[in-house]
């Protein structure tokens, strides 16, 4: 989808003059004092949404507006949101996955200016809370683009990605969690050897690709696959000088292929690696650890579990940990840290602390009273828990109950979406974990160690040109290396196509900007 969206967005781009203008016909006069039709695209893991829906009713009566929220089949995302855009159509209110695409969405005419001094105006409790929890100096630059601003972005909840083991499997095989790369490699070679799962059968590994992060991070690099195969070139990272740069081409980064190569050659990553661990439903599920395929997997905590070590309580079972109780009631699961590297470095993938990044679109811009309508729902995410909770959790008995455990979903995935839960929010803010989710972000800082953080790269074009290349570059390279397509030593030459492709062109600009945050 990644490489989808750099040829559907040059379509889109195109469409979006459709609403350049403006239509008349469309508009909704200032002066209307009924309901503004609001429409939202929250992400592409939405659903068909029930505009009868008491959550949506309750939303709509008390922000004055008519919801609508869009439905994008999420398998082809780009395409079919690409389909509707060049069809005419367009939300008022759209996330985009990460700063890189700021630059054409705007040149496009697709994004519009939300000036901070109306952000500031109409949303000061969001604006208070920003200027409190902006510790890394970016909450307020990081949807800047030629010297104006485009939209939000939220401050996050701060809780990187567990290791999660298979207990049953260290168990069955007198094994302790291990905390180092040298025992990482000796558990993962004795899930090959011993069969761990008492089947009698050769038919385990050891890892698969949502691990590769935390092997990377004991060489000090944030090289992450997230929730789907495939590298996240266009997340960059930012070192401890504040200088950002691509942690896939640096020196350390040949040394984790070895690593993973060798493992590979030993069995001890799965061979199916390439296509993913998930294969179908919530994007967070394994099945690859579910099925049994191999002993650890890396997800946040609630995935697995919500508030405690507790394993026998299925009130305590996230979406991940109901699934694979249901495919084997005797599996267990223990949390691990991320193995500690030859210099003492160590860490999995942190989501970024700007969280989730929100813009309006050039349709909503045109009318004022969908732009204070946005920015009223903003201000109410960050001032009402209650509210926050409606849009987050939904209705309590309904949605969700309140537990020793926190707050846990009676419904999940697509049912819960098509309520009019998950929306409309902001996402897992600061602001929400402080006041709504707190038994859960408690347990989750104390499964969890070091994160290594998304930097949003700010927008440039030097960046967002060439980014879709570079991904198919280096995703190529890195499988080929693991998978022993190619030698080791390939990782030099791949260096060498990725600076010539314009990756070294694109992380200078970036350097550059970021040298500008910094001032300003």
């Amino acid at each position: 989808m990644k490489r989808i969206f750099s040829v559907a967005l040059i379509a889109l781009l195109s469409a979006s003059l459709v609403f350049a203008g403006g239509s008349k016909e469309e508009a909704v006069s200032v002066n209307d004092d009924g309901p503004v039709r609001m429409e939202w695209l929250v992400s592409q893991t939405s659903a068909e949404v029930n505009d009868d829906a008491q959550v949506v009713k309750m939303i709509e009566e008390r922000f004055n507006i008519d919801l609508k929220t869009w439905y994008v089949d999420a398998a082809h995302f780009w395409e079919n949101l690409n389909v509707r855009f060049a069809g005419g159509e367009m939300p008022d209110v759209l996330v985009i996955d990460n700063t890189s695409m700021l630059a054409q969405l705007v040149d496009g005419g697709v994004v519009a200016e939300l000036p901070i001094e109306k952000i500031r105006e109409k949303a000061p409790n969001y604006a208070a809370y920003c200027d409190s929890h902006d510790a890394m100096g970016d909450l307020w630059t990081t949807m800047l683009y030629n010297g104006k601003n485009y939209g939000v972005a939220n401050p996050m909840e701060q809780v990187p990605m567990a290791l999660i083991w298979r207990k049953d499997w260290l168990d069955n095989l007198g094994l302790e969690v291990p905390t180092t790369l040298e025992e990482f490699e000796a558990v993962l070679t004795a899930f090959v050897e011993q069969d761990p799962d008492g089947d009698g059968k050769a038919d385990t590994a050891g890892m698969a690709e949502r691990t590769f992060n935390a092997i990377f991070g004991a060489y000090g690099l944030r090289c992450v696959t997230g929730a789907a195969p495939g590298f996240k070139v266009e997340e960059m990272q930012l070192g401890d000088d504040g200088v950002p740069f691509f942690p896939y081409i640096r020196p350390e980064a040949k040394e984790v292929l070895a690593l993973l190569h060798d493992w590979y050659e030993k069995g001890l990553i799965d061979k199916e690696f390439i296509t993913g661990e998930n294969h179908g439903g919530y994007q967070w599920l394994s099945h690859a650890f579910m099925n049994g395929q191999i002993g650890v997997t890396c997800a946040q905590p609630y995935h697995y579990l919500l508030a405690s070590t507790n394993t026998q309580d299925p009130g305590n079972y996230g979406v991940c940990m109901k699934e694979l109780k249901a495919l084997d009631p005797n599996a267990d699961i223990v949390f691990g840290p991320a193995p500690i590297g030859p210099d003492g470095k160590s860490g999995t993938e942190g989501w970024n602390k700007t969280g989730r990044l929100t813009v309006i679109t050039t349709k909503c811009a045109q009318d004022p009273r969908k732009v204070d309508a946005f920015l009223e729902m903003l201000d109410a995410y960050y001032s009402d828990p209650e509210y926050a909770k409606l849009a987050n959790y939904g209705l309590e008995g309904i949605h969700f109950e309140s537990t020793e455990y926190g707050n846990v979903r009676l419904m999940e995935g697509t049912e819960l979406r098509k309520e009019g839960v998950l929306q409309v929010d902001f996402g897992s803010t600061s602001y929400f974990a402080e006041n709504v989710d707190t038994v859960k972000t408690a347990f989750g800082r104390e499964v969890t160690g070091n994160g290594y953080w998304r930097y949003n790269v700010p927008a440039c074009n030097e960046f967002s040109n060439v980014i879709a290349t570079l991904d198919t570059l280096t995703e190529q390279a890195y499988f080929d290396i693991i998978t022993g397509a190619k030698p080791v030593d390939y990782f030099d030459t791949f260096v060498e196509q990725f600076k010539a492709a314009g990756g070294e062109t694109a992380e200078q600009a970036v350097q550059a900007l970021q040298a500008e945050r910094t001032a300003e």
